[in-house]
């Protein structure tokens, strides 16, 4: 049980997983391509680092012909955070963001 929340969270511990987050999260969808350009990173790394993400189900893929699209997946991310919170006995109802 305690595999997958250290795969869950092993993903938010690159820092170009992270800008690809971020970008997700203020572009709302992008592909592949436009993401290296904007991180100017090689498209591979991009694809490498978007099949882990998506193992997770912190992104989700849709494909419209010939480009893929990458958005996050909001509600899967807050679900497995409460759901670990939960593991270790804090309820998320218990937590002040300040």
């Amino acid at each position: 049980m305690q595999d997958k929340y250290a795969y869950f969270f092993k993903c938010f511990s690159h820092g170009s997983k992270n800008k690809i987050l971020h970008l997700l999260a203020t572009h709302q969808e992008m592909t592949v391509e436009a993401l290296a350009d904007k991180m100017q990173i090689n498209a591979s790394t991009i694809s490498r680092h978007l099949n882990n993400l998506k193992m997770q189900e912190i992104v989700s893929m849709r494909v419209d012909s010939p480009s893929h699209y990458y958005s996050l997946n909001e509600k899967e991310i807050k679900r497995k955070f409460i759901e670990f919170l939960n593991y270790l006995n804090i309820k998320s109802h218990d937590i002040t963001l300040v």
